[in-house]
């Protein structure tokens, strides 16, 4: 099996090491090398892979100017297209990477695939999220989103 799938990432999270998992991603086909070091620098808290809806979720790369990455439209489209066409294949992708912040899902790792979901018009998908302070953190967040995870 693939190391980098939401198949392998359940397989971490039942083995109560999703974090090992995160950073074995971010270090390969992730190829998030810089996120994977900054998250190694203090404790984190970590929950998923869980299924919510993608509304929740807030992209940070794109083509829209007021992200904090901006890319080329063309680089953007033709990467959403190329994950796309693998998921209509039944690609078994892996979990989105994020972060709670300012009330916020904010999408650290994931935001073309998050694209790719958008394009194809899927209300859900896996996520992985941390916090720095507490899981206690994640729960609650959760809930104000009217996300049960009982």
């Amino acid at each position: 099996m693939n190391a980098f799938t939401l198949s392998a990432a359940n397989e971490y999270a039942q083995a109560n090491d999703i974090e090992t998992w995160v950073h074995l991603f971010l270090n390969g086909e992730g190829d998030n090398i810089v996120m994977s070091e900054g998250l190694k620098k203090e404790k984190r808290y970590w929950l998923g892979p869980i299924e919510i809806d993608i509304k929740y979720l807030e992209r940070i790369v794109g083509p829209e100017e007021h992200l904090e990455y901006v890319e080329d439209i063309n680089w953007w489209n033709y990467n959403i297209d190329q994950i796309c066409s693998r998921l209509e294949s039944g690609w078994d992708m892996p979990p989105l990477i994020v972060n709670i912040e300012n009330g916020n899902f904010r999408l650290h790792d994931g935001n073309h695939r998050l694209g790719a979901l958008q394009k194809l018009n899927r209300e859900k998908y896996y996520v992985i999220i941390w916090n720095d302070h507490s899981y206690e953190n994640i729960i609650n967040h959760l809930k104000n989103c009217g996300i049960n995870m009982e």
